[in-house]
């Protein structure tokens, strides 16, 4: 109950702009660096795999708040199964001004993430299908290019907590690092 109310007043505060701040689209695609699924003795080995992500948001010059949605696909070690994460965040960012078009930052989102891991060929059921709190922290930087448009590169540690496997109810641990590269368009 406390994370969904704390996720519906991040996203009521994305609703609230004042009318100083800029609207802007954003959309990256990057490397996402998972780590194994580790499980009481047990441990999936994940793969590197693909990271796609867009955002909507309000650009405040200094400070950045958007809503974001991304989509994560790696494969098991030795393996053509997998997981994929999709994920929904409330992201705020601070921008430091540093001269010439360069803008150094730093982030932090809290959201959710919906995981689907497969476990066995053939079984139509993954072990694990279930939505989860998470949270994420970055740093990056971006250049502007023109007025409107910003070229971005960052690095970004994505945590979902609470993970439980379904079959034995043990604590399943699991975290990526992503490196993405983008573009925001600001209105």
């Amino acid at each position: 109950m406390k994370k969904t109310l704390l996720l519906s007043i991040l996203f009521a505060g994305l609703a609230i702009a004042p009318a100083y701040a800029a609207l802007y689209v954003s959309g990256s695609v990057g490397l996402g660096i998972a780590g194994d699924f580790k499980e009481s003795g047990y441990t999936y080995g994940v793969d590197s795999g693909f990271v796609v992500n867009g955002a909507v948001g309000y650009d405040f010059d200094e400070f950045r708040v958007e809503g974001a949605v991304g989509y994560q696909e790696n494969d098991y070690t030795n393996d053509t199964l997998g997981a994929s994460l999709l994920t929904v965040m409330a992201n705020g960012y601070y921008d430091l001004n540093a001269g010439s078009g360069f803008k150094p930052y730093v982030m932090a989102g809290l959201g959710i993430a919906h995981i689907n891991a497969d476990d066995d060929p053939g079984i139509s059921d993954p072990w694990l299908d279930d939505t989860y709190f998470a949270w994420q922290l970055g740093a990056g930087v971006g250049y502007e290019v023109s007025e409107n448009i910003t070229i971005d590169v960052g690095y970004r540690y994505l945590k979902p907590e609470g993970i439980e496997c379904p079959i034995d109810l043990n604590d399943v641990s699991w975290e990526s690092h992503n490196i993405l590269a983008g573009i925001r368009y600001k209105f």
